[in-house]
């Protein structure tokens, strides 16, 4: 109960601090320092044990740049409770920078964060690291440079070597550089609400099996079995409300001159990288780890709506709908994301901790 007294005052304190001016950091740096305990102390969710016994085994796992980290803890003598909390502690912090690299309100954005997507990165440990890194590398793309560009996109196939989804986000160069008349997103976001359409259809499916078949890849075919009934309609929803939101964001508030140069540019890049996030949504009806690219676009979410927040005149009555639409948007998404996991891995990560001894 230590932990949950903690995580909750830290929190309340972070979040307080975050929304006066001026700001206190040493607030937000405690909250940090607890979200580092929580997820890098826990040693109870459903991947824990199974990433436990491949570590101590000796056993190659993953990707290969999380196979490299495998090997290196061991040489350093780390088991894997230390391992988990290294890897926890520095990749919490790689995304704290990227993200204050974004925006100025960091405080608020970790206390989003920690509603979600926070417990599902707690079980889900290299999506979560891939996440941090691909969140840092995005303020590269804001100075058009080949340097900026090659640091872009190292930083995504270091990503991606830790969980291979992480190479989707390539897809933002080519969109955000080059697509000044969306032209390309337009056509990416059709094919991907045909298919969203087409994939229904159970004949397709069968058709696609069997396509799978001859061309010998069977093993793929496990991904395209529908595992899901109508569970997937509120994550098509999400998505779709991520890409209005995110453009509306941009759109409203360049046609009144509200942004920046700065601020623009960055909404502009958070609603590509949006677009990108959602091109998995046909793939939902089969298989809910698709929507993994989903939840790793979250955090651009937050940032534009704490940029938009930020431009929006306080006194007008557009802001406070907007917060309420916002809030209603996370309150829908924790319902379907975090209450399923409030038996299984919420609670238990207050009390199964070794850092504090539970």
């Amino acid at each position: 109960m230590y932990l949950l007294a903690a995580t909750t005052i830290t929190y309340v304190t972070n979040l307080v601090a975050g929304l006066r001016r001026p700001k206190y950091r040493w607030a937000e740096w405690l909250f940090l320092i607890c979200l580092i305990i929580l997820l890098g102390g826990n040693t109870q969710n459903a991947d824990f044990f199974t990433y436990q016994w491949l570590y101590q085994a000796h056993i190659p796992y993953g990707e290969p740049g999380y196979r490299v980290l495998t090997r290196i803890g061991p040489m350093l003598g780390l088991d894997y409770r230390q391992f988990r909390l290294v890897l926890a502690a520095i990749f919490l912090v790689v995304l704290y920078i990227g993200i204050k690299k974004l925006t100025t309100h960091s405080a608020v954005f970790l206390a989003f964060y920690f509603c979600y997507p926070f417990f599902l990165d707690l079980i889900q440990l290299r999506n979560f690291m891939m996440m941090a890194l691909l969140v840092y590398a995005s303020h590269f793309l804001l100075e058009k440079t080949y340097r900026n560009l090659a640091l872009f996109t190292f930083f995504v196939l270091l990503g991606a070597s830790l969980q291979v989804l992480g190479v989707l986000y390539l897809l933002v160069i080519p969109l955000y550089y080059f697509d000044s008349r969306n032209l390309w997103k337009i056509g990416l976001l059709s094919i991907v609400f045909l298919a969203s359409v087409i994939v229904m259809v159970p004949a397709f499916s069968q058709l696609l099996l069997e396509l799978l078949g001859q061309l010998h890849l069977s093993h793929l075919s496990l991904y395209f079995v529908q595992k899901v009934r109508l569970g997937y309609l509120p994550f098509w929803l999400f998505s779709i409300f991520d890409l209005v939101f995110t453009y509306f964001s941009y759109h409203y508030l360049t046609e009144r001159q509200l942004l920046t140069p700065r601020q623009r540019q960055i909404i502009w890049l958070m609603f590509t990288f949006t677009v990108v996030g959602v091109l998995t949504m046909p793939m939902y009806t089969y298989e809910f780890s698709f929507a993994r690219a989903l939840r790793d676009v979250i955090p651009f979410m937050i940032v534009a709506f704490l940029i938009t927040l930020d431009a929006l005149p306080r006194k007008q009555y557009l802001r406070w709908l907007y917060i309420g639409i916002f809030l209603a948007y996370v309150l829908a998404v924790v319902y379907f994301e975090m209450v399923p996991l409030l038996h299984d891995t919420i609670i238990p990560a207050f009390s199964n901790n070794w850092l504090v001894g539970s």
